[in-house]
């Protein structure tokens, strides 16, 4: 008979959640593992620690390529591959704009157009420049820094479920603050239930549930990081584009597919694209998800309705 063991614990500045099912004596020792790896790549991969990879590369934007492990070239390499997928709406090196924008800390500002402009000349991802062979890294201009906070967690994610096959475990889930993957099913008969929570600040309960098995399941929504100025909300989702906050017809939404990587890297351009170009790029690249609009709307792609429950009056619309 299997046996459980869970875990919960902050890393990456936000709180992680493990859950396994394995008939091994000591399964605690998985969960350790996978604790020990996640805390060696947030020491390689965390934008505001001065001794990681990532503030190495940073500090050396255009002066030379710094050579980095497998997984910070992996997740830089997926990084530019999301971004190019997204024609730049989703970019790797959009940190000057948010670190200028500063929604996330105690005083945040509002831009003047010229500083927009001069910080948004600062984000492109294709100065992002790749060296296969000795995995080393370069930014091409100085005072370009990447971020890899939109995409790191599903790397992580992808990795954990990694280690648990590798050790036998046929159950489990990690949850890295809302960014979700299983591994197979919760138990014989049942799937996993993944909640989408309300897209309100302070909400702590779900409109609806979705069933999954072997899947990774990511929400983005910026209900949560906001400022008023002048009565005007200001939101810590930046759009590379243009420079500001993205102005979008969206509450939240959610990514479901096989890569966690991926969810998490296609979740918040999709959010910033609005409901109609989200809708045509999902639809082009046959991603699944779920979109709730300013209006109270659901809209799901049709392969997800069988397993999807609605606890809340919204209307659902599927394509």
């Amino acid at each position: 008979m299997n046996s459980f063991a869970e875990s919960s614990e902050y890393i990456f500045n936000t709180k992680i959640y493990m859950n396994i099912s394995i008939n091994l004596e000591d399964e605690k020792v998985v969960l350790e593992k996978a604790s020990n790896y996640m805390r060696n790549l947030e020491k390689k991969l965390n934008f505001y620690d001065e001794n990681s990879e990532i503030s190495l590369i940073n500090r050396n934007s255009g002066i030379k390529f710094v050579k980095v492990s497998e997984d910070t070239f992996n997740v830089i390499k997926s990084a530019k591959f999301c971004s190019e997928l997204t024609n730049g709406v989703f970019d790797a090196t959009i940190a000057p704009l948010v670190k200028k924008w500063s929604v996330n800390s105690s005083s945040p500002k509002v831009l003047s157009i010229e500083e927009v402009n001069t910080v948004k000349s600062l984000v492109d991802y294709k100065d992002i420049l790749l060296c296969e062979d000795n995995k080393s890294v370069m930014l091409a201009r100085k005072d370009q820094e990447i971020d890899l906070g939109g995409i790191a967690k599903g790397y992580i994610a992808d990795k954990i479920i990694e280690l648990y096959k590798e050790n036998g475990i046929k159950s489990g889930i990690i949850n890295l603050g809302g960014n979700v993957k299983v591994l197979g099913k919760k138990s014989d008969d049942l799937m996993w239930n993944i909640g989408i929570i309300k897209p309100e600040k302070h909400a702590n309960e779900n409109i609806a549930v979705v069933s999954v098995e072997d899947m990774s399941v990511v929400t983005s929504g910026a209900y949560e990081r906001a400022f008023s100025y002048n009565g005007k909300m200001y939101h810590h989702i930046i759009n590379p584009i243009t420079g500001y906050p993205a102005e979008t017809d969206l509450k939240s939404i959610t990514v479901i597919c096989k890569d966690s990587v991926h969810a998490d890297a296609l979740s918040t351009p999709l959010f910033i694209m609005g409901k109609y170009k989200a809708y045509e790029f999902m639809k082009s690249k046959q991603i699944s998800g779920i979109m709730v609009t300013d209006d109270d709307k659901i809209i799901i792609t049709k392969d997800l309705l069988k397993n999807f429950k609605l606890f809340k009056d919204y209307e659902v619309l599927a394509f």
